[in-house]
């Protein structure tokens, strides 16, 4: 039983990474990584709580919004520390150069060394892995229009 609560905590971690992206939170995105935890992603390697909670606001910079959905996450837990792979599906929406709303979206996996400390499940490592991109244009809802828009 105490496994299964693992896989769920562990699960969480990664679900809270992919929504503190989305709405912007730099102090949820680093409460989810150790003290020391690290992110190696394209944009280079983000070590500490201060370093990584400059990722979600680099992200708005780039993009209008995001979207990530975890799909698998595989585990192997030993004691305090795991080790796994979390497969997402990440959404970016921007304006392409003619002002149409485009989507920039990645098949991406993560390698992630986890750690317990204090009960409670970190990430101490991720290391992004893209498997593919793809970019195209998409229909933006009338309501999202106005409120991107201010119609």
């Amino acid at each position: 039983m105490a496994e299964l609560a693992d896989i769920i905590a562990l699960r969480q971690v990664a679900e809270r990474y992919a929504v503190s992206v989305d709405r912007n939170d730099a102090a949820l995105f680093a409460a989810q990584f150790t003290e020391d935890g690290a992110l190696i992603a394209l944009r280079g390697e983000f070590v500490g709580r201060e370093k990584l909670a400059g990722v979600p606001p680099m992200v708005k910079g780039r993009y209008r919004r995001t979207f990530h959905a975890v799909l698998n996450q595989v585990l192997d837990i030993s004691g305090d520390a795991a080790e796994g792979e979390t497969y997402c599906i990440a959404r970016h929406w921007y304006d392409d150069p003619v002002g149409r709303t485009a989507c920039y979206e990645m098949t991406i996996r993560y390698q992630d060394r986890f750690r317990r400390v204090g009960g409670v499940w970190l990430i101490a490592r991720r290391e992004l892995i893209v498997d593919a991109t793809h970019r195209y244009p998409v229909d933006t809802p009338q309501a999202e229009q106005r409120t991107i828009h201010g119609r």
